[in-house]
């Protein structure tokens, strides 16, 4: 475990929705516990700057467009910055213009410089509750770095995470002690066998489960937790069990043992970010 250096530096994109103050208030609280470096970032869409109109549109009114995204983008990132300062973090504020969002956001983390990204999970655009919008849907599946996708809860006091004997989810474990020690957060690891395994050889599956989950809880040191075993979907069951513990934080790795390919549409973390009602975090 490397403590403090886990989530030293920050990105956070804002763009002023409801959503992005969650991400704020979040991203605010994991940086005073870990004492981290937060950048964040607003990205005026090149959509907006240049509307793709049937007829050409007159200058006057496009450059009216232009300045108000541009002052909106200013205002956006001039609260956020005020927020992160009053609690005493240290805070970098980027505006940038003509750029695809989910693009540039993804980018700056390929220079390996951020520990985590913190989203909100839709921005003013999006209407469902729990959806995942389109920039932060592309962030979580490509970002280099680990993704914390902040939807209602703002707060750290319960934390599952999805055990299944990967490397992913070993380091998706680590992440998960690390912010539970901090936020002194009672921790539950979960391992899910497939229902067709069960079906099978429920004895194996079983079997199979508790040595998984056994190897996990040897490496937990700090904090509070407890194992659980459950058999069905992996998503479906772990979204269920969040819900119903009224946990606040999943925390998964982005690929496990079943995924064939690093992007697999489909896979169980991408399941998990799109349908749970609590926070997600995807470890790589």
């Amino acid at each position: 475990m490397k403590g403090e250096s886990y989530f030293e530096n920050i990105l956070l994109p804002v763009d002023g929705s409801h959503q992005c103050l969650h991400a704020e208030e979040l991203a605010v609280t994991v940086a005073k516990k870990f004492r981290s470096k937060v950048t964040m970032v607003h990205v005026v869409p090149h959509a907006f700057l240049h509307p793709r109109e049937p007829h050409p549109m007159p200058e006057a009114v496009a450059k009216e467009i232009t300045g108000w995204f541009l002052q909106h983008g200013k205002k956006v990132v001039g609260e956020a910055e005020m927020l992160f300062r009053t609690e005493g973090i240290e805070v970098n504020a980027e505006l940038i213009e003509y750029a695809d969002p989910a693009e540039t956001i993804i980018q700056k983390t390929e220079s390996g410089k951020y520990d985590l990204v913190v989203i909100g999970n839709r921005g003013e655009s999006e209407a469902e509750t729990f959806s995942l919008g389109s920039v932060a849907d592309k962030v979580s599946r490509h970002a280099e770095c680990p993704v914390l996708i902040v939807k209602e809860k703002t707060k750290i006091s319960k934390v599952l995470v999805g055990i299944d004997g990967s490397e992913n989810a070993e380091k998706a474990l680590e992440h998960a002690v690390e912010l539970a020690e901090k936020h002194k957060a009672k921790v539950t690891l979960l391992n899910v066998q497939e229902s067709k395994i069960f079906g099978l050889k429920p004895e194996v599956a079983k079997e199979l489960g508790d040595y998984v989950l056994s190897d996990a809880a040897a490496k937990v040191k700090g904090v509070e937790f407890k194992t659980l075993l459950e058999f069905g979907n992996p998503a479906e069951t772990i979204i269920e069990v969040a819900e119903k513990g009224n946990y606040d934080l999943i925390v998964v790795g982005n690929r496990g043992l079943s995924s064939v390919k690093r992007f697999f549409l489909g896979s169980v973390s991408d399941d998990i970010s799109h349908h749970a009602k609590c926070s997600v975090l995807i470890v790589r």
